[in-house]
């Protein structure tokens, strides 16, 4: 092993946000899933990082750029390939298609034709090249991606729970060793002692969030395993929910305490200990807030009257009346047609005006009276449902749930960037259909403003949520997502 860092995490921590908006008003983060996480992965090195599943796969994440900490950052020197079974068991396309994709990364050229070749040669692949991902079993995923992982020439590889699904510890071992051989830093993250304690040669534990242990493969195993004998002596559920507790209070603890800073207890602390003043303040700024509020619309049912239907800003300058328009419209499923122009769902429409039966929509320069069922009227003000975004991302296809961060990181940016990175099967002035991947997004101008996919197969988001209408809007942490039940398809915007 050599001096070389070639992976370093420094103080990571990662907390969930709250579900509730009442707690991430004041400030309130969800669960914790990291804290104050060091990680150095030296050249030649192979560590192994021993923990639950959950916590795995935000170490992971976190380490490969999917994911940002809350606080610390990660530094690399090279490339990075991680590899999750799990990442691809709801992967629709072929292994064909996958292997050449995952290739385009790494490989170019004579190189790249080379190892496509090599790789079909293998019987586990070979043999189920015209078969989607989502179809293959677990065991046969885990054999394939580290025959790819051997062909790989990349600085850090990160294997994430390879021996669960492997069942192969020889093979595996023989490929972690050709990597640390080559110069390469691997990171085994592992559920199972067993890899770690056979391939592995340095040894971190982490346990709810944080490092319990770090050091040599052999006192690692005996620090776990001691921990293990412990935890057997317990004899019911009381003593299992008092069983390690210290160590579960240290991820909820503020960082300004260390591990020895006794807490004051329940006699000794004042009531100003327990008064959490940002709460306090906040509460202020809402009642303060509230009582503006309904002053102004006191005022306004007072002395100006009946209020327009939709919420303008008016201001006479000179005796000129200028209005900002904050009310839009979605062209409906069926499309629309304005000035002989065709326009497709989800084309952005201004709302000039309304009446008991017609909204008066702009696009362009050209001005037209629609009927109300003819579009999905949409005002960012309004109190649409809330919901939480990674909650309804659960109703769409699966292409869309491993991939959104990549996809959505479009939205809100230039057309021409967006043009210059992705490939499409169809693109006009209002919107643009990705090649091969079930996404469109839609233009407004030079701005990519949305982004439309595909709902689940079979989806039971109508009957979960109790939906009424035919087009849901839901207001999310950055944003908005229209659902529209009958074509089983979203549209997503980030404000």
């Amino acid at each position: 092993m050599k001096n070389q860092i070639l992976l370093k995490g420094l103080d990571l921590s990662y907390s969930k946000e709250a579900k509730k908006f009442k707690k991430r008003m004041l400030g309130n983060a969800g669960s914790v899933q990291l804290k104050n996480i060091n990680i150095h992965l030296y050249e030649g090195e192979v560590l192994g990082l021993l923990s639950d599943a959950e916590t795995l796969f935000y170490i992971k994440e976190v380490l490969s750029g999917t994911l940002n900490p809350v606080t610390g950052k990660v530094k690399t020197h090279g490339g990075i390939l991680s590899l999750d079974v799990m990442d691809h068991i709801n992967n629709p396309f072929s292994l064909s298609f996958f292997i050449e994709e995952l290739l385009e990364e790494y490989k170019s050229g004579k190189q790249f034709a080379e190892t496509v070749e090599m790789l079909h040669n293998k019987p586990v692949i070979g043999n189920n090249l015209k078969k989607k991902m989502k179809d293959l079993s677990r065991k046969q995923l885990a054999h394939i991606l580290l025959e790819i992982s051997a062909l790989i020439e990349v600085e850090v590889i990160i294997y994430t729970n390879f021996h669960k699904y492997l069942g192969d510890l020889n093979k595996f071992r023989s490929v972690v060793n050709m990597h640390e051989n080559s110069g390469r830093g691997i990171l085994l993250l592992e559920t199972s002692l067993e890899p770690i304690e056979k391939i592995a040669n340095y040894f971190t534990w982490v346990s709810y969030g944080q490092i319990r242990f770090e050091g040599s493969v052999e006192q690692g195993v005996e620090s776990y395993n001691k921990y293990l004998r412990e935890k057997s002596m317990v004899k019911n559920i009381e003593q299992e929910a008092l069983f390690d507790l210290e160590w579960k209070r240290h991820v909820y603890e503020d960082e300004m305490y260390n591990e020895n800073f006794k807490r004051l207890g329940k006699q000794q602390a004042s009531i100003l200990d327990n008064i959490n003043i940002r709460k306090i303040i906040v509460t202020l700024v809402l009642a303060f807030i509230m009582v503006l509020s309904a002053l102004v619309i006191f005022m306004n049912i007072s002395f100006i009257g009946e209020t327009p239907t939709f919420t303008e800003e008016q201001q006479n300058m000179g005796g000129e009346v200028t209005s900002e328009r904050l009310s839009y419209a979605f062209v409906d499923r069926d499309g629309l047609e304005i000035d002989g122009t065709s326009l497709p769902q989800y084309t952005l429409l201004e709302v000039t005006d309304t009446d008991e039966e017609t909204y008066t929509v702009s696009y362009g320069n050209a001005e037209a009276a629609v009927k109300h069922d003819e579009v999905i009227y949409f005002n960012p003000a309004s109190l649409y449902t809330e919901d939480d975004f990674m909650s309804l991302l659960e109703y769409a296809s699966p292409v869309i749930q491993n991939n959104y961060m990549f996809y959505s990181n479009y939205l809100n940016g230039s057309r021409e960037f967006l043009e210059q990175n992705i490939t499409f099967d169809v693109l006009d002035e209002n919107h643009g259909s990705v090649a091969g991947i079930p996404i469109t997004y839609h233009f407004s101008g030079d701005t990519v403003f949305s982004m439309e996919f595909e709902g689940a197969e079979k989806n039971t988001i109508t009957e979960d949520l109790n939906l009424s209408g035919e087009v849901t809007i839901f207001r999310v942490d950055q944003g908005f997502m229209i659902y529209d039940s009958v074509e089983n398809n979203w549209n997503y915007l980030i404000r």
